[in-house]
């Protein structure tokens, strides 16, 4: 039993150098430094640079691709080449898991009508004590207790009027205390619950500041 879990071991790390050695040399790009990312990290890249981030997880590898488009845009990066042998499996589990989630935002980008629509007929989302009242195409009631952007700023104890905007099947609400702080929360719209959140204080301004023009949002 010993002698197993010791290879087990062996096993795995063999396949996590395996990985790290697959990266191409030189490589420099979002995913430079190891993470697991979430909604928020996404804002500056909805919607229409999603599939170029994705992608960038298998390229760092030499994935070669079919698509002109992405061919001629990582042929253009001067750390990116071609490996025949290429394989997904050279993937790590956090890489998968980040084109996983990145690919399901994609698939689920809808119009800003069409979630206004659906949300002021829902009007209230609720999950893990977090509540969500849609009261216009642009503000709602919030309270989630988890979430605190104090002391200066807004609190999730008591009900706020904040305001939102989309990304997928997310619904993000966003105020300015020292920065701009934002609370993302994915919905279930035939349930109306909550299903997954997180929240960030001190976004970046500028990637924010792009993606709620191009939805009509207040801008902080």
């Amino acid at each position: 039993m010993k002698k197993t879990l010791i290879l087990l071991i062996l096993v795995i790390c063999g396949m996590k150098t395996l990985s790290a050695q697959s990266v191409l040399p030189g490589y420099r790009g979002y995913w430079e430094q190891s993470k697991q990312i979430n909604i928020i990290d996404l804002i500056e890249f909805y919607p229409n640079d999603l599939p170029y981030l994705r992608n960038e997880i298998y390229a760092r590898y030499g994935r070669a691709f079919a698509t002109q488009t992405y061919r001629d845009y990582f042929r253009a990066r001067s750390w990116y080449q071609e490996k025949s042998n290429f394989s997904d499996s050279w993937l790590s589990q956090m890489d998968s898991v980040n084109a996983a989630f990145i690919l399901s935002v994609e698939q689920s980008i809808r119009s800003i009508d069409e979630v206004t629509s659906q949300v002021l007929r829902n009007i209230e989302y609720t999950g893990n004590r977090a509540i969500l009242t849609f009261t216009s195409r642009y503000e709602l009631q919030w309270t989630d207790p988890a979430v605190d952007f104090g002391p200066y700023g807004i609190n999730g104890d008591s009900m706020q009027a904040m305001s939102w905007f989309v990304m997928g099947d997310w619904i993000l609400v966003y105020g300015e205390n020292y920065g701009i702080d934002v609370a993302a929360y994915k919905l279930d719209h035939s349930t109306r619950r909550i299903t997954a959140s997180v929240s960030r204080n001190s976004v970046d301004r500028r990637s924010l500041e792009g993606l709620l023009r191009t939805q009509g949002r207040p801008i902080p």
